[in-house]
């Protein structure tokens, strides 16, 4: 009866309903008190821990055997959060670390049931489909906020007549690292899945409003940095994950009068659509290098927050001052990191600065929890480059099929294009879209190691 009840098959949809929450957010929840929103995804993230636990009593199996080719990520992440529990000892702010450890606790099971529930190609692909389903949403609700100024409660601009794009996030920077994390798997999908032409032309819509949103956002580190970077990776990755029987003189032609059609009706919807304080914002971006570049590099000298020559705003001044900060906390630790969640603690009442968060995931990771846990996340996440690389490369993995070869692909280049798009929020501990989509690499990891294994042996 009890295993009946929680059969594997319940407990997937469980968790594409959780991943489904996740994603959307804020949004969807109850509010309790006045800070403490109780979201849809918390509730169907214990729900879905209690049934796994009532499971593993019950059946006294982990099926968890197809997870060894990602030992070593869990091992970490595991060492992660035993890390972050005994930094709780040296905290300046306890209710910080606490609430800190809290979200690590839940956003590192969370990614670990990607690979744990996505086990095969079948369920990879569900997986993607209801990722999918919630981007759609997502996007389209961003393209009708961008013409009528109307927010969500979850958003910052809430009950005002901003012009600025969230969606369903609470600020504009997440929603344009949403769209950078998302992109690559929609532009990869169009040439490398064998799909309908109806469902090639919805891609190809989605695409162009997706990208306006990004130009909407006015995030200049997805718009001009990430975004480049990945369609540079792109193309240098081509050689290497087509068959060169697609790679004629045809396919080129067709694929660059795509790419330019693209180009041109985004033009078009920025030119009708995109409010002028969004062209300014992103009119500035080479602005940038001047404001890193001007203004004092010891804080001990700051007195006010102060304005960049190059860009006009505070933004960039802000964000230069916050990092040097940090690191002037973690060099006082002892290198040791300030402890879970602490920098926030630590930055306020600082001078020079607005805000507390550091806005710099990598940043985050370094000063909360020191060189340590740092060097070995850029380890683990340098592994699951690689591993990606190879997985996509026709030669180096001909055993591996055209999905698990798609999604490998798709998952190195936003992992990539978030380099940079991990300094534009303000905090990734609870920003699901980069959990999903190192869950998501995780999974192809563990799929396509298996795929090549068996083919191998065949």
């Amino acid at each position: 009866m009890i295993e009946k009840l929680f059969s594997r098959s319940r407990l997937e949809i469980l968790f594409y309903v959780m991943m489904a929450f996740a994603l959307l957010g804020p949004t969807f929840g109850v509010k309790l008190l006045p800070n403490f929103n109780l979201m849809f995804f918390r509730i169907a993230f214990f729900v879905l821990l209690i049934a796994l636990i009532v499971r593993f009593i019950s059946t006294k199996q982990l099926e968890a055997s197809h997870l060894k080719p990602i030992r070593w990520p869990i091992a970490f992440f595991a060492f992660w959060l035993l890390y972050a529990a005994i930094s709780l000892i040296w905290v300046i702010n306890l209710k910080f670390g606490i609430r800190y450890l809290f979200f690590l606790a839940m956003m590192i099971p969370f990614c670990i049931a990607f690979p744990y529930f996505a086990h095969s190609q079948k369920q990879l692909r569900r997986t993607f489909v209801v990722g999918f389903a919630v981007f759609c949403i997502m996007v389209l609700f961003g393209f009708f906020e961008s013409i009528t100024y109307f927010h969500l409660p979850s958003s910052r601009y809430y009950m005002s007549d901003s012009a600025s794009v969230t969606s369903f996030f609470r600020n504009q920077n997440d929603f344009a690292t949403y769209i950078t994390l998302a992109f690559p798997f929609l532009a990869t999908a169009m040439y490398a899945l064998k799909l309908s032409r109806k469902m090639k032309i919805c891609l190809y819509i989605l695409i162009v409003i997706a990208l306006y949103c990004l130009l909407a956002t006015g995030s200049r580190s997805n718009t001009f940095f990430a975004l480049p970077l990945i369609l540079i990776i792109w193309l240098l990755a081509l050689p290497f994950t087509v068959q060169k029987e697609k790679l004629t003189k045809k396919y080129i032609f067709k694929g660059i009068a795509v790419i330019l059609s693209v180009v041109l009706l985004v033009s078009l919807l920025s030119q009708v659509l995109l409010a002028q304080n969004g062209r300014d914002k992103l009119a500035s971006t080479f602005g940038i290098f001047k404001d890193l570049k001007g203004g004092t590099m010891n804080i001990h000298e700051l007195d006010e927050v102060e304005k960049g020559e190059g860009t006009g705003g505070q933004s960039i001044t802000v964000r230069k001052y916050l990092l040097l900060y940090g690191l002037d906390f973690l060099q006082k630790s002892h290198f040791l990191g300030v402890g879970a969640g602490n920098v926030e603690a630590h930055m306020k009442g600082k001078k020079g600065v607005n805000k507390v968060n550091i806005h710099n995931w990598w940043a985050e990771v370094l000063v909360n929890f020191g060189v340590i846990v740092f060097v070995l996340y850029m380890s683990v996440y340098l592994w699951l480059l690689v591993k990606l690389w190879n997985l996509s490369r026709i030669k180096k993995a001909p055993h591996v099929s055209s999905f698990v070869r798609w999604s490998a692909l798709s998952s190195l280049l936003a992992l990539i294009g978030f380099s940079f798009g991990g300094i534009a929020p303000s905090s990734c501990i609870h920003f699901t879209p980069m959990w999903s989509v190192i869950g998501i690499a995780l999974a192809v990891v563990a799929i396509g190691e298996k795929q090549r294994t068996e083919g191998q042996t065949a």
